[in-house]
């Protein structure tokens, strides 16, 4: 993998702060705040996750695999159940968020290309995953939350919409799959 791969997504990682911010800085807060069902996060506990992950799923796995440490894994629901992310400001999480992310990408920024090869297994487990594995799943993994993200703020605007339109939303929906 070339290094300027790493580049990449280092600017990645660092730019998503700000996508989110984007994007949600014009919705109500009460919207971010709510849970879509009992089980699931509001987007501020999503962004509080991916704080979370931050050091702990990526840049502490990265250094363990390069320490030829076993790996450790993260409860995701640990970080949610220790702090009320909910009840804290988007601003503020989004600081959070970018403070986090300067850090990272210059931890990325430090790899080398022979780094990201080195391997190490989870604690019990079976599989072998490259440090690179970490690096390429960063990126992916604040994809998957903005999808999250997105889908929570999507339900806001339903009430407003007539019956036809939530129908034939939903009709759409299924037949796209």
């Amino acid at each position: 993998m070339p290094v300027s791969s790493i580049s990449e997504i280092a600017a990645t990682i660092e730019a998503f702060p700000n996508v989110l911010a984007h994007l949600l800085e014009p919705v109500d807060h009460d919207v971010l705040r709510r849970r879509p069902a009992p089980e699931e996060w509001c987007p501020l506990e999503v962004i509080g996750h991916v704080i979370a992950c931050d050091s702990e799923t990526f840049r502490d796995r990265i250094a363990q695999v390069l320490r030829g440490e076993s790996l450790i894994t993260m409860d995701p629901w640990a970080a949610i159940n220790e702090r009320d992310f909910a009840s804290e400001s988007l601003g503020d999480l989004l600081e959070e968020l970018r403070n986090e992310r300067a850090q990272s990408a210059a931890f990325l920024r430090t790899l080398s290309t022979e780094e990201l090869t080195a391997t190490s297994s989870f604690v019990g487990g079976r599989r072998e995953y490259a440090a690179g594995d970490f690096v390429f799943e960063w990126p992916f993994h604040d994809q998957d939350h903005l999808q999250q993200i997105l889908e929570c703020t999507k339900s806001a605007y339903l009430p407003s919409m007539t019956d036809a339109m939530r129908k034939g939303l939903a009709e759409m929906q299924e037949a796209n799959g």
